[in-house]
């Protein structure tokens, strides 16, 4: 549930800085609008989304002016370019049912003259879902500009279905004098009948449905595959425009970088990912300056650096798995250094999932900056069920000097174990004390002896503790 909310917070971040009119770099305004009555938005997420709006932001005009330029859509009216700003700024390429259904004809318009084929995608659908007589001809002229075959046959096939209520209309009058070519199109498809081909020679009944049916379900099929094409193209237009270096305005270095490795990315995207990156973007020092300014991650290789804003600019919340297995430590660091929950998230599922006796130590560490209950219980787990592996390793005795605690830790719950064992040899069960006398010293000299070899204060309080505990079981 909680790593359901961090993608959600992940992927609904542009839409935040939206709300919270963050550096906003444009003006919009509607045909009708007064003077004053403009949407404050960002270039990049317009251009991101329109070709036509990134050819506009790219004008010189707008490129070099110092103050927010204006962007006037003549065609629409303020509430519809609302709608229209609301749906660019979406985390999913979805727009609001209501939204739709009360500008859809506005939208679809939109959506060609701005080039938004995906937008164009969903007023068609919600268009031809709801045809009826009253509306038919209304639908059939909107699909002419431009021409829209789903759009054209839908409408011509409720005209044809409903032409007896259609033809008595006031409404048909007008469209029989505004678009005669259709009119008599309309009339043609009502008075002849197509012939079938396929009918019985017997009876005359139509033997075609079948064929009809799989020639539909075809045109469907490929309908369905334009149309997630169409969103796919939508949801990742900020990475194309990260890919084509468009307009950046912040330079990323890591700690080993040479002076001119820099990756070059928008401010807006990494603020809307990172509440600390944010507050970067927000200093004085970035607002106020007029170059490109660097942001140094000095814990991480360029590399690394590299698939942390690849993830950056991702269309759902996803990232690459080879670049999660080969950087999965440095990210999940780098996840709670820059606040990126979701990061964190896919991280710990990576560093669960793999986890085994030979990384089982270094998982358990990294669990510790910041303490991460999932994490640490899951190595902890792993831990102890390959103890006789990991304490003969190398690995384990420089994890005893960096870390006396978690040691402890380690020792104890492996020494404190249930009250009987089987043995492995002749399945006889061993009570707790006998346990006991096989892995501890017999006598308290002994035990001053094995303190001396300790390597750390806390182990010998460690063995003190177990010792007297073997003691007081007699």
């Amino acid at each position: 549930m909680a790593t359901q909310r961090n993608k959600e917070i992940f992927l609904g971040g542009l839409r935040k800085l939206f709300e919270e009119q963050w550096q906003v770099d444009v003006l919009l305004k509607a045909g009708n609008s007064d003077e004053c009555a403009s949407i404050s938005a960002h270039k990049l997420v317009l251009a991101s989304r329109s070709m036509v709006l990134k050819k506009m932001m790219e004008s010189d005009e707008l490129k070099s002016s110092s103050k927010l330029e204006t962007v006037t859509f003549s065609e629409m009216k303020h509430e519809e370019l609302e709608a229209l700003v609301e749906f660019m700024y979406s985390v999913d390429g979805s727009i609001s049912s209501q939204s739709l259904k009360k500008h859809v004809r506005s939208l679809y318009l939109a959506a060609d003259k701005y080039e938004i084929p995906h937008l164009r995608d969903l007023c068609r659908m919600h268009l031809i879902s709801s045809l009826n007589s009253a509306n038919a001809l209304n639908i059939l002229e909107l699909a002419q500009i431009p021409f829209d075959k789903a759009l054209n046959d839908a409408a011509f096939t409720t005209i044809k279905n409903n032409i007896s209520t259609i033809a008595s209309s006031a409404e048909f009058k007008l469209f029989v004098v505004n678009h005669p070519d259709l009119s008599v199109e309309i009339m043609k498809a009502s008075l002849i009948r197509p012939r079938t081909a396929a009918s019985c020679h017997y009876c005359g009944k139509d033997i075609f449905p079948l064929l009809k049916v799989g020639t539909f379900m075809s045109y469907v099929l490929v309908f369905a595959m334009v149309t997630q094409n169409n969103k796919e193209i939508f949801l990742s237009g900020l990475k194309k425009l990260f890919k084509e270096q468009w307009q950046p305005d912040v330079l990323l270095k890591a700690g080993n970088s040479d002076k001119g490795a820099t990756i070059s990315a928008h401010k807006l995207v990494l603020a809307s990912r990172s509440v600390v990156l944010k507050k970067i973007m927000e200093s004085d020092e970035f607002k106020a300056s007029s170059k490109l300014e660097t942001v140094t991650f000095s814990e991480m290789k360029h590399e690394e650096l590299e698939a942390l804003v690849e993830f950056m600019y991702c269309v759902d919340g996803s990232i690459c798995l080879e670049s999660l297995k080969k950087h999965v430590g440095s990210l999940y660091l780098a996840a709670d250094k820059y606040e990126i929950p979701h990061l964190r998230d896919l991280c710990r599922n990576q560093l669960k999932s793999s986890l085994n006796s030979s990384n089982a130590l270094n998982t358990f560490e990294l669990a510790q900056i910041p303490f991460d209950k999932a994490l640490n219980d899951a190595a902890f787990t792993t831990i102890k069920n390959n103890i006789n592996t990991i304490a003969n390793s190398a690995e384990f005795k420089l994890f005893v000097v960096n870390n006396p605690y978690l040691s402890v830790e380690i020792m104890k719950a492996f020494l404190v174990q249930p009250n009987s064992y089987c043995c492995g040899y002749c399945v006889k069960t061993i009570s707790f004390s006998e346990r006991l006398q096989m892995v501890l010293p017999k006598k308290p000299m002994h035990v001053l002896v094995s303190l001396r070899n300790c390597v750390d204060v806390h182990l010998m309080l460690a063995m003190v503790q177990i010792s007297t505990y073997w003691h007081i079981e007699g």
